[in-house]
């Protein structure tokens, strides 16, 4: 749907700002909004639907302002990212990033994790000696 079609459906002019749009989508909604219509068919209801659709993408469409062609947003370093895009930001991929560096990290808190306990069992003086009361497995009870 073109901004003109959208301002015609809406009847509003193609450059209204945002309050003038939303009040106009609000002012139309209010008569083919589906939920207006308890007694009506099912065919009336479907086609208030669809109305009602063509509302939303009016107004969409207008409250969007219109967006120059995709121009960089900082220069060389800008990490490929597109303003002007309808579909959202574009990000160009970075080779060399995956799961890799955090595996690295996950092994490293799991070898301090090891570490601290061992020392905390070192400090206490029960790190290598088993207690009195545990059965060894060499003996027989």
């Amino acid at each position: 749907m073109s901004r003109a079609e959208a301002a015609g459906l809406l009847s509003v002019a193609e450059d209204a700002d945002g309050p003038d749009v939303q009040r106009a989508f609000l002012r139309a909604a209010r008569h083919v909004h589906p939920d207006t219509l308890p007694d009506a068919g099912e065919d009336e209801r479907r086609r208030a639907e669809a109305d009602f659709d063509r509302l939303l993408r009016a107004r969409d469409v207008l409250l969007v302002p219109a967006a120059p062609a995709a121009t960089p947003l900082a220069g060389p370093d800008d990490h490929g990212i597109v303003r002007g895009d309808p579909d959202g930001p574009r990000y160009r991929r970075v080779e060399g990033r995956g799961i890799g560096g955090s595996l690295v990290v996950l092994a490293l808190l799991a070898f301090l994790l090891v570490l601290l306990v061992t020392f905390q069992q070192g400090v206490r003086g029960d790190a290598f000696s088993p207690s009195p009361d545990t059965p060894s497995l060499g003996t027989a009870p």
